[in-house]
């Protein structure tokens, strides 16, 4: 499966791109929510990892911006935020998964399998 990554922290794109080459992923990587939108509408990935608060979009602007450009992959929205602001998903078409930072392989593992699940 190719999935989209974006988040703006060089780290965490580089610990997200290997944990998901070792699960057999193929990646492509974004540093802001613009590049990710960009990426996604060339790439058409298979799946989106986001991260939440990002310099040009948020990953939810992002993710809204894919929506309206007829992107439906499933996302997973990665936070650091554990607060009940980030439920505006209820407004954005196909919700995503949300995941709390800090994060393991096997939390990443578990939340593409089910934001993938049919």
């Amino acid at each position: 499966m190719k999935v989209l990554i974006a988040d703006d922290d060089q780290t965490i794109r580089a610990l997200l791109g290997d944990m998901l080459v070792d699960l057999g992923h193929a990646v492509v990587a974004a540093a802001n929510g613009a590049e990710a939108v960009e990426l996604a509408v060339r790439e058409q990935p298979d799946a989106a990892i986001l991260d939440f608060l990002m310099p040009k979009l948020s990953g939810l602007d992002a993710l809204k911006a894919m929506r309206e450009r007829g992107l439906a992959m499933p996302v997973v929205l990665l936070t650091a935020i554990s607060d009940s602001s980030i439920r505006e998903l209820e407004d954005v078409q196909s919700p995503a998964i949300i995941l709390e930072k800090p994060f393991r392989r096997r939390d990443i593992a578990r939340a593409l399998e089910r934001a993938t699940r049919p």
